[in-house]
């Protein structure tokens, strides 16, 4: 083979994260991807991550008041929001833009037809990382659109993107789907909803867990504040806890659509007999329409061991790679393939502090406070429920949030009150909104 002159070589002005350039390695050339170079480069460097990232001190073990604050560049989160907003995205995956500010046209202004496809929230692949800083002893949450070192929340396979369902799903026909103006779907199984959702082919399912983790992570960073629900809006439920569900169940998705991809809320009457809710509300989180206070959500990618099964003691959480459901003997023991293991607070409480570790597991580790202090939700668990389930319903006001977990019941469990939202995790085709309407 010749030898290359590699200072001859074309020059090219960009290049892919993929990509490889060549660096010295104790005395040898090695070759790299420049993900990985900038992950090497940004892994441990407190300025670096404060010049690339955005991030919020995590103060759950020094503090009860819920304003945590974000550091470091907060122009790159400004900068991140505007990638991110709702898309009308067919069963193939090619997706179409929709308005920022009115959900019923598309950006180029294109009427909106929601029966060719779904109305899904889009976001760029999300690095994050857990660092304890040097000088406060406080963990923070680091974020960015550039590698940094830690994690990133993207589609399967690596994608580059996160598709989640703006509305709470909904069924049409078989399929499950996120579309405005309908009620949505409860009283079924998860496998129920599961095997909804792959009615629109095999790369669909369900939200799962990173991506709760990435919409804790949405509401972190434009609040810094963990009571996200009196910064942003109660919820349909209200910041009273009453039982206002039966008179919830009502109410249909697409309460949001004039909000289009901004942060806010529209305030509702709800009344439920002797029951009328207190600061009621339809909130937006940056095209993510009622996330918590009015149906709970199940969730995929994570599931909780069983004090009933011979293999587990209740306490394991087991978090899964993959578009799919565990099977019975997986439920039973632990996931096939690819996954890791965390142990829950198996008492139902206020979320005092969060797991959080590396992953930013965001399931309670210690119980206490109240619906204004520390995390500013509640949970439930016991060592006998396996399904994960997020966010509250209408009949627990104050309770819900962005930090509510629910793995308190069985496997098979439905109720009207659960639900679901859907996922891609396909790759995505973007066209305007002419095109996708002409075909």
């Amino acid at each position: 083979m010749a030898t290359k002159g590699l200072g001859n070589e074309t020059l090219v002005t960009s290049i892919l994260r993929s990509n490889t350039v060549l660096v010295e390695v104790g005395g040898s050339v090695r070759r790299i991807t420049v993900e990985n170079f900038m992950n090497a480069i940004n892994n441990g460097d407190e300025q670096m991550l404060r010049q690339v990232a955005w991030g919020i001190p995590i103060k759950q073990s020094t503090q009860s008041s819920t304003n945590y604050g974000v550091i470091g560049n907060t122009a790159a989160w400004t900068e991140y929001k505007l990638y991110c907003g709702r898309y009308l995205v067919t069963n193939d995956g090619r997706a179409a833009k929709m308005s920022p500010t009115n959900s019923a046209v598309f950006a180029d202004g294109t009427a909106v037809d929601e029966t060719k496809g779904h109305v899904m929230w889009i976001g760029p692949r999300l690095y994050y990382r857990v660092q304890t800083d040097s000088v406060s002893g406080v963990p923070v949450l680091w974020l960015s659109m550039l590698p940094i070192g830690g994690e990133f929340i993207g589609g399967a396979n690596g994608g580059m993107y996160n598709c989640i369902g703006a509305y709470k799903g909904s069924m049409s026909g078989s399929a499950l789907v996120s579309r405005s103006g309908v009620a949505p779907a409860g009283s079924k199984t998860i496998n129920a909803f599961w095997n909804a959702a792959q009615v629109n082919g095999k790369e669909w399912g369900l939200t799962d867990y990173d991506q709760r983790k990435l919409i804790m992570m949405l509401g972190l960073s434009q609040y810094g504040d963990t009571n996200i629900q009196a910064k942003l809006g109660y919820g349909v439920g209200g910041s009273s806890s009453k039982d206002l569900w039966a008179a919830a169940a009502a109410l249909q998705t697409g309460a949001t659509k004039s909000l289009g991809d901004n942060w806010g809320k529209i305030a509702i009457s709800v009344v439920n007999g002797s029951n009328t809710g207190v600061d009621c509300s339809r909130v937006n989180m940056m095209g993510i329409e009622d996330p918590y206070g009015w149906q709970w959500e199940f969730l995929q990618g994570v599931f909780c061991g069983s004090s009933n099964n011979s293999a587990q003691s209740g306490t394991e959480i087991f978090i899964y790679k993959g578009n799919r459901l565990p099977t019975t003997a997986e439920l039973a023991a632990h996931p096939n393939g690819e996954y890791r293991q965390a142990t829950r607070q198996t008492a139902s409480g206020q979320v005092q502090e969060i797991i959080l570790g590396e992953h930013f597991d965001i399931f309670p580790k210690k119980i206490g406070g109240n619906s204004t202090s520390y995390w500013a939700d509640y949970s439930w668990a016991n060592t006998t429920g396996q399904l994960v389930l997020w966010g509250g319903n209408a009949a627990y006001g104050a309770h819900c949030g962005l930090a509510f977990a629910h793995s308190y019941d069985d496997w098979s469990a439905s109720s009207a009150a659960f639900g679901s939202r859907l996922a891609y995790f396909g790759n995505l085709t973007f066209v305007s909104g002419a095109s996708l309407m002409a075909a």
